[in-house]
């Protein structure tokens, strides 16, 4: 029985890899403006002020739920996660959630709509942007793969604006983009100050009108790309998998990675296959898990504490050989999907530290057989090692550009 659970797991890792690209587009008449959906971590900061009536307020809370409904929330590697955190006279913290708080649409769009008004007689907009940032959307709670994006929506100006210019700059330069949707009266000058840059401030007149920047607000808050309808000649970049096709395997243990830096690596995989330089030409497989060795014993196993305790140190042991081990030996067989044209492309996922410092031996040996071997890192520890290419960049996306450039480099 756990042999089949063992199996069943490698198979469900494998499953995961294969990630669907999701995506909306929008017809602009001459340009086409494809938005693709990124993991984000999204912090709403809500006023909840005694300037906003009830039914204003209560149109805000409908304009949330209709935004949040265009995005895939949950907890994949590629979701949305959301918190929110509303503010009058200081934060309103017993009617706030955090990123882990929910775990779907549903559930996160129903806790919206129990968001009460307090109406706060004031307008602690710096105290609302500074809990998101230090508590909400921290590195310590975020994922790492995932943007870090905060939406501010006020209808007034901040009583004490240098706490939230201070706030809004300590957000923006820890990472999160920031955005600010304004309604009624509020200064320009405080929206700017919140988001920063020009382009990631909105206003409206009224609550109304809020429900005109639905979809637009939610292009801005996914990475956007731009297809012209013109005849311009494909660059021959896109081409790279036919001329010099390529087999490639990601390999990763799972049992050493742990589930977050696992996410990672899936939402990394998914990354690279979804580029559209390797649409044609390319082929991917994942070698992960170490079954036997992982997947424990039953209870008429093992008789003796020693031979129990022999059995534990299994555990201990470093999984990269064994799995390199089996790439080695069966991966680029033609049984298994090889091609004598294409090369062999080989990225092991390292998570820095001691495991990572027997890669050497098994760079080297993939080198004599001729694979290419690419080092993932997904703690950017600096790992390096001989014959290998360590792949770097600030977030999963760039460390799958980093990949993509590497086998498709542009030809000047």
């Amino acid at each position: 029985m756990l042999k089949l659970i063992c199996s069943l797991l490698f198979v469900l890792v494998a499953v995961h890899a294969r990630v669907v690209k999701r995506e909306t587009v929008v017809d602009l008449g001459d340009h086409l403006l494809e938005c693709k959906q990124e993991p984000i971590e999204l912090g709403i900061v809500l006023d909840s002020s005694s300037s906003i009536s009830h039914p204003d307020f209560h149109k805000g809370i409908e304009f949330l739920q209709d935004f949040l409904n265009q995005y895939v929330i949950g907890d994949g590697p590629n979701d949305v996660r959301v918190s929110v955190i509303t503010f009058g006279k200081g934060i309103y913290k017993q009617d706030s959630f955090n990123l882990d708080t929910y775990h779907s649409k549903d559930e996160v769009i129903q806790a919206i709509g129990k968001v009460p008004h307090k109406v706060g007689l004031y307008t602690s907009t710096g105290a609302g942007i500074k809990y998101m940032s230090e508590t909400q959307l921290s590195m310590n709670v975020s994922r790492p793969w995932a943007d870090r994006i905060s939406i501010v929506i006020t209808d007034g100006n901040s009583q004490i604006w240098r706490e939230t210019r201070d706030a809004a700059q300590a957000a923006q330069d820890s990472g999160i983009i920031m955005f600010a949707v304004g309604v009624g009266n509020v200064r320009d000058e405080e929206l700017l100050t919140i988001a920063g840059d020009e382009s990631r401030k909105v206003k409206v007149d009224n609550y109304d009108q809020l429900k005109e920047i639905k979809t637009s607000l939610a292009h801005k808050t996914c990475i956007k790309k731009e297809k012209t309808t013109t005849t311009t000649p494909v660059p021959q970049t896109e081409k790279c998998g036919e001329e010099h096709p390529a087999d490639i395997y990601f390999v990763f243990s799972p049992a050493e990675l742990g589930l977050e830096v696992t996410s990672w690596t899936t939402s990394f995989v998914s990354n690279v296959v979804n580029q559209d330089q390797m649409e044609h030409g390319f082929r991917f497989g994942v070698v992960s898990g170490s079954c036997p060795d992982d997947e424990g014993f039953d209870l008429d196993d093992y008789t003796t504490a020693d031979d129990i305790e022999n059995r534990l140190t299994n555990y201990l042991m470093p999984r990269m050989p064994a799995l390199v081990d089996r790439l080695s030996q069966f991966g680029y067989s033609e049984i298994a999907g090889g091609r004598s044209e294409a090369r062999d492309v080989a990225v092991l996922v390292a998570n820095g530290g001691k495991k990572s410092k027997g890669l050497e031996e098994e760079v080297s040996r993939l080198r004599e057989k001729g694979v290419q071997v690419f080092i993932a890192d997904p703690s950017d520890s600096g790992v390096s090692v001989e014959g290998a290419i360590t792949l770097t960049g600030r977030s999963v996306k760039d460390v799958s550009a980093n990949l993509v450039t590497h086998l498709c480099p542009v030809r000047n």
